[in-house]
């Protein structure tokens, strides 16, 4: 391992040290902040918690690159971890080549990325043009960090954006997203039966752009196969059902407490099909929905278009997500995503979820949307990097458009005609308690983008 990859490690794990769940950045902002005065830098912070750092290049043509990187890693842990994200520096475990977490999420999306710019901001050795670094906040979930950023601070009109997960690829465009929240407002009543919780976990989580296909088996849906199969043989009543952490990560447990007659729950639910692993205890008697509004809940859930919505010729069109569900008092909350690259093909999926929303007595509302990123196929930033690529791997990379919303999408619609790409280095597993990372392709990552900043 080389002197530039070693204090690339020495970043991750400092970086890896600091909380920085989405909506929480405000001590990795700190940080970045004391860094820029540190390496007397200039540094601007807003009220999102966003950082730019720019740096005077060294070389003859010092032209201007922006890298952009988001602060923030989608937060899991195991079931029996008693990690706090708010508190507790990631675990590191390293393994050889690879690195990962003990019990949690290990955050190498979007750590390696920031650790990247780090590493170029500090460093007296490297030869670069003027830098522009650009860390945001907020990506794994509304994209509110790159949607309000101050986007007259930058110069440069070429970025580099750092959050893809192979080291052997160039992502030049990508999909368009639609996230909707769906409410349910119900009446909540008493009855003498039977209360049970039912706890369905170990699933296998992921993010849901990436693992499309597991999307119709997350926690969330499976736990309402559960239920509607239950209702099928008798009266079932919804007290509350929990599940999920964000809208485009998959779902990897979900918990429902209900009441009902049925006095042999364990063993029908063990005739079915789980992926998971089924918890299922006596609970204390409570509130519950009408029966009548347990059925609108649980069909709510199986009814929403989700998982491959579309394909045409091996090729996903359009697919969605159901990523967090939650009762609060008689209120149901449901949030999901949908993607694709057609503009249109969203839109009228899209408005078929609110269709089915509104007949199940639901009220759809938009969090967020996100528009396409355009491949630029005229691109001078992608022709380089592809050459210095070559010169340091010896062939060419791929180039492809990404199934699922980058960042680079939100900044397309504010700045015209800025030139980007985005690369990364090849990590499994991420947003689960098996992400990994792999030191020597961040380290064939950072060979070639020093090769590009040189040349």
């Amino acid at each position: 391992m080389n002197k530039i990859t070693a204090r690339f490690l020495e970043l991750f794990y400092k970086i890896s040290g600091i909380p920085r769940e989405s909506g929480r950045e405000e001590k990795f902002a700190d940080f970045l902040e004391s860094f820029a005065k540190e390496h007397n830098l200039y540094c601007f912070r807003d009220k999102n918690n966003n950082v730019l750092i720019k740096k005077q290049g060294n070389k003859q043509n010092n032209e201007t690159v922006i890298f952009q990187a988001h602060m923030d890693m989608v937060c899991v842990k195991c079931e029996n971890s008693k990690h706090n994200f708010e508190t507790d520096p990631i675990e590191i475990v390293r393994n050889g080549d690879i690195i990962s977490a003990k019990d949690t999420s290990l955050g190498a999306d979007q750590g390696i990325g920031l650790a990247i710019m780090l590493l170029l901001l500090e460093s007296d050795e490297i030869v670069h043009p003027n830098l522009e670094c650009m860390f945001t906040t907020e990506e794994e979930t509304t994209f509110n960090g790159a949607v309000n950023f101050d986007y007259s601070k930058l110069s440069g009109k070429k970025l580099i954006n750092l959050d893809h997960y192979k080291d052997n690829t160039i992502v030049i465009g990508c999909s368009a997203e639609i996230c909707n929240k769906y409410t349910f407002e119900g009446t909540l009543e008493s009855n003498d039966l039977s209360t049970y919780e039912i706890y369905l976990t170990d699933i296998k989580g992921g993010n849901s752009r990436v693992e499309i296909e597991r999307c119709e088996k997350n926690a969330i849906t499976q736990i309402a196969k559960i239920i509607q199969m239950l209702q099928t043989q008798d009266e079932v009543y919804i007290c509350s059902i929990d599940g999920g952490k964000s809208e485009g990560d998959i779902a990897t447990s979900c918990r429902c407490i209900i009441k009902t007659k049925i006095d042999d729950i364990e063993n029908r639910i063990n005739c079915l099909n789980i992926d998971g692993k089924v918890q299922i205890c006596k609970a204390e008697n409570r509130l519950s929905f009408s029966l009548q509004d347990s059925k609108k809940i649980i069909l709510e859930i199986i009814s929403l278009n989700q998982g491959i919505i579309m394909k045409e010729n091996n090729n996903i069109l359009v697919s969605g997500n159901i990523g967090i569900i939650k009762t609060v008092g008689n209120k149901v909350y449901i949030t999901g995503i949908m993607q694709s690259l057609d503009k249109e093909k969203l839109e009228n999926y899209n408005k078929e979820n609110i269709r089915i929303s509104n007949n199940n007595n639901y009220i759809s509302e938009e969090v967020y949307q996100d528009s396409a990123w355009i491949p630029n196929e005229k691109s001078k930033l992608l022709e380089d990097y592809r050459r210095a690529y070559y010169r340091i791997n010896g062939s060419f990379p791929t180039t492809e458009v990404a199934y699922g919303g980058l960042e680079c999408c939100t900044i397309a619609k504010r700045i015209k005609d800025m030139d980007m790409i985005s690369i990364g280095s090849n990590i499994e597993g991420f947003h689960s308690v098996n992400e990994k990372m792999y030191i020597s392709s961040c380290e064939k990552t950072i060979k070639t983008l020093l090769d590009y900043l040189k040349n």
